[in-house]
């Protein structure tokens, strides 16, 4: 113990003497040269670097090496202006021995050193960094899987890792590897829908005697910060946009990035292309950080798969199918002989007469003229080629056609035979084409017979119409059509359909014309009844008021009347209740029945006599009241009876009195009994 603290004094005296030194000379020395090898290898060269404080000096530096049990110096060597130097075994000797190393500074005539460190090197091991090779990580279990580089020498080492949500404080753990393994591995336990940051140092574990002190385990340098983004749960989606050529297609693939917590540290894609059929495993395969992809592909069918590769592993794969171009119905021109190509003969049958099937055969030797009559060729069974080119890797395709080995008569006739606009002396008749499959040949026409009464007509009209015009029919006439589909080999069966033209009398009309015809007629009725009801209901509820009618008077000019005033004179008037005129007239006596008097209407004669003014003192008339106007009068308990005086026809007069309308009739009689 006391000698620990003797120590401890010499070592303060000599840092304090030293300081002091250079703060009088000026001298600023380097920190202590740090001298090691990159693994446990006895035959490995080393490496010291050093720590300059102020470089704009541009000092020189001198590295001392002393052998202290010997105590002679191993090594000393001018670096120039480098803080470094590479060491090789040969020039050092012996490396198991105690050693004394220091650097000396030089900044003109000015000179210091560096604190010594004493070290034996054959124990000094400063592994490389660590590289994180692979990265797995599962949302299910929680785990992250890491998988790093070996060291130099392969052997076990001491691990210190850290990780952290971003922007938080880190997390630390140590764990050990095995000697003798490929890979160094290690599982760290995560939150899942976390991002994280993780970072990793090791050591040599030193097992030698002389190296158990621990100031030969030095750490590495500390890998870089690596983000861990999430997994990609989902497949790309993929969208494909294609321009036909003459020999070939240019295809645009375009598909959307992961989401953003699953792109951190970005995202490669990998595109697997199956373009030429001739070789099972003949792939073109293509590694892109872009999102978009352009390539040049056959008119037959290609197969794209794709995948999205993040740091912690990659996305399902999705692939699509491009298919072939459309079919062609004819093709004129059968290549028979190869082209100075590499070629591939791709050829298949057209099941349903369209749609590519599963077993596909090709040959990169065969011509035409070998599959045309061979075993995998059926009889009036349509097939389909593809004769494909490649040239510099450039994928074309030089003819596709269908074909037949042998061609025979269709099987059926045209379904859904309808007819059209059909008037008395023309129709229009419409058809469905014959499947492919029920051709079992190239259809070249269709054949159409027209039968009247014994009297036939036919007509032909082309393989891709499906509908002929009819004409010079006869009137009010049934006749019979029958169309059937005709190959190389003949015509097959017929599909037969009867009709009957309209009447050249009173030419019927069209059903368009006659649907619009009947539905204005229905309106035309629905609205004629609803105004009869209307109007029928309207008198129920609200009896209608007649108006008065007032007869066109002549009248004289002002300056010819007797403008005196005109006195009124009313005498006896009975008004009767209305419900009591509705009763039959029955024969009153004289007792209850009332006179009403005749009414007197008396001017002032003016004293000049002029002429033209009407005297009304001398008119005396019957007068009755107008039935038409009851509503008018007064309801009282009393009737009114008339008397059967005679009088004459049409010799009325109207006379509006006080708010009550009167209808006079000038009877013989002087009086008129109410």
């Amino acid at each position: 113990m006391e000698k620990r603290v003797v120590l401890l004094v010499l070592v303060v005296s000599v840092s304090l003497t030293e300081g002091w030194r250079r703060v009088t000379t000026g001298c600023i020395s380097t920190t202590s040269p740090l001298c090691y090898k990159n693994s446990t290898g006895k035959e490995e060269d080393f490496y010291c670097t050093w720590a300059e404080s102020n470089p704009k000096q541009k000092p020189t530096y001198m590295l001392h090496i002393w052998d202290s049990e010997r105590k002679s110096v191993i090594m000393r060597v001018n670096t120039g202006r480098q803080a470094q130097k590479y060491l090789l075994l040969e020039d050092l000797g012996t490396t198991s021995r105690k050693m004394e190393i220091w650097v000396q500074r030089q900044v003109g005539n000015l000179t210091c050193n560096s604190n010594k460190i004493s070290v034996v090197l054959e124990c000094v091991v400063k592994y490389s960094a660590p590289q994180i090779t692979g990265m797995k990580r599962s949302a299910k279990k929680r785990t992250l899987n890491l998988t790093l580089d070996k060291p130099k020498d392969n052997k076990s080492a001491i691990y210190e890792i850290r990780w952290r949500e971003r922007d938080s404080e880190w997390q630390m753990d140590t764990f050990e590897t095995e000697d003798n393994t490929i890979q160094d591995l290690y599982t760290l336990l995560l939150q899942n829908q976390v991002v994280y940051q993780v970072q990793l140092r090791r050591q040599a574990r030193l097992l030698l005697h002389p190296c158990n002190d621990t100031i030969h385990a030095l750490w590495s340098d500390w890998s870089p910060m690596v983000d861990v983004p999430l997994e990609i749960s989902r497949k790309p989606v993929i969208r494909w946009v294609e321009k036909q050529r003459d020999v070939s297609r240019d295809v645009n693939l375009t598909w959307d990035a992961p989401p953003a917590e699953q792109s951190v540290g970005g995202v490669t894609y990998k595109l697997n292309f199956s373009v030429w059929p001739c070789e099972k495993h003949n792939e073109f395969k293509s590694i892109t950080v872009n999102r978009t992809f352009q390539t040049s592909i056959t008119m037959s069918e290609a197969r794209v798969s794709i995948i999205a590769i993040n740091k912690v592993g990659i996305s399902p794969v999705h692939q699509i199918i491009i298919p072939a171009v459309k079919h062609l119905n004819a093709c004129s021109n059968l290549p028979r002989t190869n082209i100075t190509k590499k070629t591939c003969l791709e050829w298949y049958k057209l099941e349903d007469g369209d749609t590519r099937p599963t077993t596909v055969h090709n040959s990169s030797h065969k011509l035409f003229k070998d599959i045309e009559n061979s075993t995998d060729v059926e009889k009036f069974v349509r097939h389909y080629y593809f004769l494909h080119t490649m040239n510099k890797k450039h994928h074309q395709t030089h003819a596709m056609c269908p074909f037949y080995s042998e061609e025979g008569v269709p099987t059926k006739g045209p379904d859904k035979v309808s007819f059209f606009n059909v008037t008395h002396e023309s129709a229009l008749v419409r058809w469905h084409s014959i499947p492919v499959v029920a051709q079992r040949g190239f259809l070249q026409q269709y054949i159409i017979w027209i039968s009247e009464q014994g009297s036939t007509t036919h007509h032909q009209v082309l393989a891709n119409e499906t509908s002929f015009l009819i004409k010079n029919l006869l009137p009010a006439t049934s006749y019979t059509v029958s169309i059937a589909g005709r190959t190389k080999a003949g015509a097959g069966p017929n599909s037969t359909v009867n009709f009957e033209t309209q009447s050249s009398k009173g030419m019927a009309l069209s059903w368009q014309d006659q649907t619009i015809i009947i539905v204005c007629v229905v309106a035309l009725l629905c609205t004629i009844i609803c105004s009869i009801a209307a109007r029928r209901f309207r008198s129920k509820l609200l009896p209608v008021v007649p108006s008065p009618v007032i007869p066109a008077t002549a009248f004289s000019s002002p300056h010819d009347q007797d403008l005196s005033s005109v006195r009124e004179e009313v005498h006896d008037i009975i008004l009767l209740q209305v419900q009591d005129l509705i009763k039959p007239r029955q024969k009153m006596p004289n007792e209850q029945s009332t006179l009403l008097q005749e009414f007197v209407f008396e001017e002032e004669e003016e004293g000049d006599g002029e002429e033209g003014v009407t005297d009304l003192s001398s008119i005396k008339s019957c007068c009755y009241p107008n039935p038409s106007y009851r509503g008018q009068m007064l309801q009282l308990p009393e009737p009114i009876h008339m008397t059967n005086n005679t009088y004459k026809d049409n010799d009325t007069e109207s006379t509006y009195r006080t708010g009550i309308f009167f209808e006079t009739r000038v009877l013989e009689c002087d009086q008129t009994s109410l």
